[in-house]
């Protein structure tokens, strides 16, 4: 096993706690100024931590986190096989992937968010933040995906070095010689 190879797995189990503790912290915010006091919404990607609208707004949590514990665990069990058999380093591949999905859809369903409460017609400005959590997800997306990279350790393209009896032919200007070609070509003159 190459250095590089040892530093991939380091980071994939890096990538994967990363991942897997994005779905324990806030996912999204939306807080508005209200009468001297703020009504906010909380939410992690399991549950609803904090909830000031009641039903006024119906906002519900994120779900991103069955998919970013799953690719997380097909990393780590790769990672972790990859000692013993090679072949399973593809699983972190996989896991990226899952992981980096998973990121995808949570941006864009917190962008779909955005884009609603936009046209929600209310007198007070809606203010909707990025929580932690979704900002340690697109983190863990990005080592997942350098660190499945490393992990592969793709094999050194290898020049041939040159043999000290290379033949190289030369065609001689004189045309006495057969082209390359393997039978000599005819050139007919040019007609004015």
């Amino acid at each position: 096993m190459t250095t590089r190879r040892l530093f991939g797995a380091v980071l994939v189990f890096v990538a994967a706690g990363l991942g897997i503790a994005a779905t324990f912290l806030s996912a999204y915010s939306v807080s508005v100024e209200f009468g001297g006091r703020t009504l906010r919404f909380e939410s992690t990607t399991w549950d609803i931590g904090r909830n000031d609208f009641g039903n006024v707004l119906l906002l519900a949590p994120i779900e991103y986190g069955e998919a970013a514990i799953g690719g997380a665990l097909v990393m780590i069990v790769s990672a972790a096989l990859a000692f013993w058999q090679p072949a399973a380093r593809v699983g972190s591949l996989l896991g990226a992937g899952v992981l980096m999905g998973a990121a995808w859809s949570a941006v864009s369903a917190l962008q779909g968010l955005v884009e609603r409460l936009s046209d929600v017609d209310v007198p007070v400005p809606l203010s909707v933040e990025q929580g932690d959590g979704m900002t340690l997800l697109i983190v863990a997306a990005g080592v997942a995906a350098v660190s499945a990279v490393l992990h592969q350790e793709l094999p050194r393209r290898q020049v041939p070095e040159p043999h000290g009896d290379a033949v190289i032919h030369q065609i001689e200007p004189d045309d006495s010689e057969t082209p390359p070609y393997g039978f000599p070509v005819i050139v007919e003159p040019k007609s004015d």
